[in-house]
C-alpha cells in the first residue's frame, strides 16, 4: 500500500527547523519582554508612592488635628468613628510593604524595590531625594 506525501505527518527535520526558529525568537525577544516587565513594575511602584503621598496630604486635611499620619497603616483606618476606611494600602509589585517615613512636618513614601533591601540603588521614593 502506497502513502501519498499529503497523508504523512511532518518529518523530524521539519519539526526541528520549527523548534530552532521558535528558540531563536525566544532568545531575542525574551530579554526585552523581561526588561519591559521590570520597567512596568517600577512604574507601578512610583505611581503608588505618589498616590500614598497624596493620600497622606488629604488625610492631613481631613483629620481634626491637621497632622500627618504616623504610618500607612494609620491611613487605612477611618478618620472619625462611623466613617469608612480612609484608603487601602497594597504591597509593592515585589510583595513588600511600602513605608511612610516622617521627619518633623514632612513625609516621604518609600518602596525598597526588587531586592526588598533598604538603602540600595533600586529604592523608589516620593518625593524624590534632593541631591
Amino acid at each position: 500500500m502506497q502513502h501519498n506525501r499529503k497523508d504523512r505527518g511532518f518529518t523530524l527535520v521539519e519539526i526541528m527547523v520549527v523548534v530552532v526558529i521558535v528558540g531563536l525568537l525566544a532568545a531575542f525577544a525574551g530579554p526585552r519582554i523581561w526588561a519591559m516587565l521590570g520597567f512596568g513594575q517600577r512604574s507601578i511602584a512610583q505611581a503608588k508612592c505618589k498616590e500614598y503621598y497624596d493620600d497622606a496630604m488629604n488625610w492631613r486635611t481631613m483629620s481634626d488635628g491637621k497632622k500627618l499620619p504616623e504610618s500607612l497603616e494609620e491611613m487605612e483606618q477611618p478618620i472619625r468613628p462611623g466613617e469608612p476606611d480612609f484608603t487601602k494600602i497594597v504591597d509593592d509589585p515585589w510583595g513588600n510593604k511600602y513605608v511612610l517615613e516622617k521627619e518633623g512636618n514632612k513625609i516621604r513614601i518609600l518602596c525598597w524595590g526588587p531586592d526588598g533591601q533598604e538603602g540600595t540603588d533600586d529604592d523608589i521614593m516620593y518625593p524624590e531625594e534632593k541631591e
